[in-house]
């Protein structure tokens, strides 16, 4: 979790802390002094440093070739909740060899990003759980909006190291890197991508996170005894029909949709002119409605890092800007955009709004139906999760 702050989860507004009792914050205080560093998933794999040189050496050719492991370092990157990456660095003592590939660009450090089982299914039944990542991931990479990819194998891949801050509150304060985060999604959006064009499938995949959650994981038993107000009051179904009816009645566009397009997975990389923002983590993308993606950046705005609970969302007057820089790109890439019908800066602002409802939904729904520990310091707790303030950060 390179280049966040090490705030802690306390409430910190009373959104946060609204209908949780004494006990409730004390079920829930787990959260409260997470080691940031501790944020991984999986124990580390005996042999990994053989099996990161390997890969290296097969897949970067030149200086990375003939290694040996007294050649390199290898480390563990902290803040992986689905998969596990490693950083592989040259050493200083590395005699450099022209590389027929790379030339002059050659990487002396790459990370290494190795799978582990998904926690929701962004794919077609019948389709490789990977295929659609493995797309998607090449072509990030080939046109610049992601961190550049040297090699794809079975099980994971190889990619840049970039030296990076996560997209927070700091950098939403700055008007420049806010125009460069609407050029970003713009690019993101208009992507033609070769795979199954699914609409909101990973909304769909919300009803079954919610069936899943009242039948399997007792979570009506559990809000009535935890006396949480609104999983007793409300039904997450009729919730979540609610949403798609509005959803549907927007008849906004099919494009591209990152899924996950939230401050962990942007990436703020320092280089001569300035900055460049890069798009990470799109295990989640596929096809689905416009502004998707623009409630995600509202649902996560001004927070400090992952574990920042304080929701304060953007003032009108900055969403109407973030939605022009983001038309303005349209038109740049799609010129006539700006001027055709449905595209006016209104309805991307009616997208947007009804979309923070599905990010909220979507969220509340999977953290309802889940039954592993996202921290493995802290052993799953069925009651601790209900009131943990990672869940109420989504229910309220």
């Amino acid at each position: 979790m390179s280049g966040t702050e090490n705030t802690t989860a306390k409430a910190t507004s009373s959104t946060t802390t609204k209908n949780i009792t004494t006990d409730q914050m004390e079920l829930a205080d787990d959260w409260s002094n997470i080691d940031r560093e501790k944020l991984v998933r999986g124990s580390t794999p005996e042999g990994i440093e053989q099996r990161c040189l390997d890969l290296v050496r097969s897949y970067l050719s030149g200086s990375w070739a003939n290694l040996t492991l007294e050649d390199v370092t290898v480390k563990r990157i902290a803040g992986g909740f689905t998969n596990q990456m490693y950083r592989v660095s040259l050493k200083e003592s590395v005699q450099k060899l022209p590389n027929p590939i790379y030339g002059e660009d050659e990487p002396e450090t790459v990370a290494v990003k190795l799978y582990q089982a998904k926690h929701i299914k962004n794919y077609h039944e019948g389709d490789p759980e990977r295929l659609n990542d493995t797309i998607i991931l090449n072509v990030m990479s080939q046109k610049g909006l992601g961190p550049k990819v040297y090699g794809i194998f079975e099980g994971g891949f190889i990619q840049d190291f970039l030296t990076h801050e996560q997209f927070r509150a700091a950098h939403m304060a700055q008007p420049a890197l806010r125009k460069q985060l609407m050029e970003l999604l713009a690019a993101i959006n208009l992507l033609q991508i070769p795979i199954r064009k699914d609409r909101d499938l990973m909304m769909k995949r919300t009803r079954g996170f919610i069936t899943r959650g009242y039948e399997q994981c007792e979570v009506r038993k559990l809000a009535e005894e935890l006396n949480l107000k609104y999983l007793k009051e409300e039904d997450v179904f009729v919730e979540y029909d609610e949403v798609m009816s509005k959803i549907e009645a927007l008849k906004a566009p099919l494009v591209f949709v990152h899924n996950d397009f939230r401050g962990s997975n942007l990436l703020v990389v320092k280089n001569d002119t300035g900055h460049q923002i890069f798009a990470c983590d799109l295990e989640h993308g596929g096809y689905g409605t416009r502004g998707f993606d623009l409630g995600s950046i509202y649902c996560e705005w001004n927070k400090k890092d992952i574990m920042d609970m304080a929701f304060t969302p953007p003032e009108d007057s900055v969403m109407e800007e973030l939605v022009g820089f983001y038309i303005e790109a349209c038109e740049r890439f799609v010129p006539g955009y700006a001027s055709k019908e449905g595209n006016s800066v209104e309805q991307h602002l009616k997208e947007a709004r009804v979309m923070v409802l599905a990010n909220k939904l979507f969220f509340t729904s999977f953290m309802m139906q889940f039954t592993e520990s996202i921290v493995p310091d802290i052993p799953f707790d069925h009651k601790k999760h209900m009131v943990s303030l990672f869940f109420k950060k989504y229910l309220n």
